[in-house]
């Protein structure tokens, strides 16, 4: 009865006038990126410290190498932590690369992270790197870095310090374009250490984020003769659609500049097969830089692909050195992924 009175009490009444306007909250954004704090890990989902360089010895042999520790974290399970480790052997054009695995109870907070005996180190404005491969498959040479790298620029916080991979989430991610190397190669277990010196990348990115197979990006890190750099990242989605572009010129003084999406153009000037996976890469570049000037990217060895057999389904990517001529002349690098079968 109650309910029947409700309802032609309801009925019988005038209709309702439209409720006003409410203007939606804008978005709140993202706190600042803070240093040294933010240089230490991160109660985050996903979490990354990469580094990639390149090396020349005493007696002039030439090295790129790639070093990463990747920290997840998913609920109440254990934080799992996953190194990757590459040197490219440009003279000898062999390619060997390895990962490894590690858990634990409590997450990191602080430095150093060691990772099944690889160990990453940052005091103030120097990090140390200590890795050695073991002998298996995609270890050509089993080569050890111990390296220190010393900042000559201030970190380049990118698109404010906040990019977001739709629809995945959002990383706060910032580089440090340009590090001095010194340190010593080893090739084989029991051979003398080689002393090497050189150039090398930092890319720090954590958030609340996943990363699936779906999709995948272009990544270039460039580092030019005249001590300025650029970034640049284009995010695409499963069906190869672009849906992110992020890119940073950092002049000779340390200042960071957002590139607009469109000011840097890329084409492919052919592809390569992994013998490994299958996959076919893009393999070699010509980009137009904002300034107008053209330059080429070339692979200083085609098969920079991180594979692992022993692994299956982990993420299989190329990440590899590169030569930059034309108009600008320099060294880089160059990450694909989601061209290899997840």
């Amino acid at each position: 009865m109650l309910c029947g009175l409700l309802v032609l009490t309801a009925a019988c009444a005038p209709p309702a006038a439209p409720l006003p306007d409410v203007p939606l909250p804008a978005a709140t954004p993202a706190p600042p990126v803070v240093f040294p704090r933010d240089a230490a890990p991160h109660d985050a989902l996903t979490e990354w410290w990469y580094y990639t360089g390149h090396l020349t010895a005493a007696d002039g042999h030439a090295y790129g190498f790639e070093f990463v520790i990747f920290q997840v974290r998913r609920q109440d399970q254990p934080t799992g932590y996953l190194s990757h480790f590459a040197v490219s052997d440009i003279d000898d054009q062999a390619f060997s690369h390895q990962a490894r695995f590690a858990q634990a109870a409590v997450a990191a907070s602080d430095f150093p992270l060691d990772v099944g005996g690889w160990r990453l180190d940052h005091q103030g404005d120097v990090d140390t790197i200590q890795a050695t491969m073991t002998p298996g498959e995609g270890v050509v040479s089993p080569f050890g870095l111990q390296l220190r790298l010393v900042g000559d620029k201030p970190p380049a916080q990118h698109h404010g310090g906040y990019i977001t991979y739709p629809p995945f989430g959002g990383s706060y991610y910032y580089s440090r374009t340009r590090l001095s190397v010194s340190g010593s190669v080893t090739v084989s277990d029991g051979a003398p250490a080689q002393d090497v010196s050189g150039i090398a990348w930092m890319d720090h990115q954590w958030g609340n984020f996943i990363i699936a197979s779906r999709g995948g990006w272009d990544w270039y890190s460039l580092q030019f003769d005249d001590n300025t750099e650029l970034m640049l990242y284009v995010v695409r989605s499963e069906t190869g659609e672009t849906t992110a572009v992020y890119g940073t010129y950092i002049a000779a003084d340390g200042q960071a500049q957002d590139l607009a999406p469109g000011s840097v153009l890329s084409s492919a000037l052919g592809t390569w097969t992994s013998p490994h996976s299958g996959a076919v890469y893009p393999s070699g570049w010509q980009l137009t830089l904002p300034d107008g000037s053209h330059i080429t990217l070339t692979p200083q060895l085609e098969d920079q692909e991180l594979w692992f057999p022993q692994t299956p389904g982990l993420f299989q990517y190329w990440e590899g050195a590169v030569q930059i001529s034309g108009d600008r002349q320099g060294q880089g690098y160059v990450e694909l992924t989601g061209y290899a079968d997840q």
